[in-house]
């Protein structure tokens, strides 16, 4: 009887996870197989999780088509700064309020945190008010620099650094090290996986931000892959392998970042739920 107790929770313990893998990656193999069957197969039969017909013909008009590496290229520059800004700016709030003291600290962070319960759509028509009074539209400073402002970060970075002993900081102090390079050369390298969680928590969220690049980038130029796959939807209407193409070419990045970085990711998310 324990054996078959044992056995069904085995079962229970990798079954489910199994199933529930198989029915995440459930649209993105439908995405894919939806992506290389001709328009006319396509609205011509049921649908089908294997195609027919298999051609790369609808990637290559997604490449060819005006606009979409110019987007491509605009989500991966902003995508990038912001990322590198978040990871060095609020690295440095976290380290600061983890481990170093001064006048009204707790106060400030609790009015950091009240931050995170503020809607983002509240705060959506002041700033771009501040964005056009800086002359920052259609500007990669206007899509750069405002989502860069952000409460999880400092959060997430204040509660890991704070699991790092302070005594490590002291020794460093007692061999000539200054506060840059206690932070650049200490605090950094043993944030990394809070570090790898941020970076892929703030990249995956820019990479498919909609809202902000639709209100400050009007200009075809400086519009970003939601933006212009919204436009270019519209101008394939009817050829919904073409469609899909360019959904799937605009989640392969985040699909390749998650699998080189989940490591990391993993580890990042436990250490800053178990420690503080």
């Amino acid at each position: 009887m324990s054996r078959v107790l044992r056995g069904l929770g085995t079962g229970i313990t990798y079954g489910v996870p199994l199933v529930a893998a198989a029915l995440s990656l459930m649209p993105f193999v439908l995405l894919l197989v939806l992506s290389l069957e001709h328009r006319v197969l396509l609205s011509g039969n049921p649908l089908s999780w294997i195609p027919t017909e298999p051609t790369l013909g609808t990637y290559l008009e997604v490449l060819t088509a005006s606009g979409f590496a110019r987007w491509f290229y605009n989500s991966l520059v902003v995508s990038v700064a912001v990322t590198l800004l978040v990871l060095l700016l609020q690295s440095m709030a976290g380290y600061a309020f983890a481990k170093k003291d001064f006048p009204a600290r707790e106060g400030i962070f609790i009015s950091v945190l009240a931050g995170m319960m503020v809607p983002g759509a509240v705060v959506l028509i002041p700033t771009f008010l501040i964005a056009r009074e800086l002359q920052m539209l259609n500007t990669y400073a206007g899509l750069i620099v405002p989502p860069v402002a952000g409460p999880l970060g400092v959060f997430l970075l204040r509660q890991y650094i704070r699991s790092i002993p302070t005594e490590i900081l002291y020794a460093a102090r007692i061999d000539g090290a200054g506060e840059f390079a206690i932070y650049w050369r200490i605090i950094l390298p043993l944030s990394a996986p809070a570090l790898a969680t941020l970076a892929i928590v703030t990249f995956m969220g820019q990479w498919q931000s909609l809202v902000w690049p639709l209100l400050v980038a009007s200009d075809d130029a400086m519009k970003t892959l939601p933006v212009g796959l919204a436009s270019f939807d519209a101008q394939f209407s009817r050829d919904y392998g073409v469609q899909m193409a360019g959904a799937f070419l605009s989640v392969l990045p985040l699909i390749v970042a998650f699998l080189f970085m989940q490591r990391y990711f993993v580890r990042g998310l436990t250490a800053s739920a178990v420690k503080g």
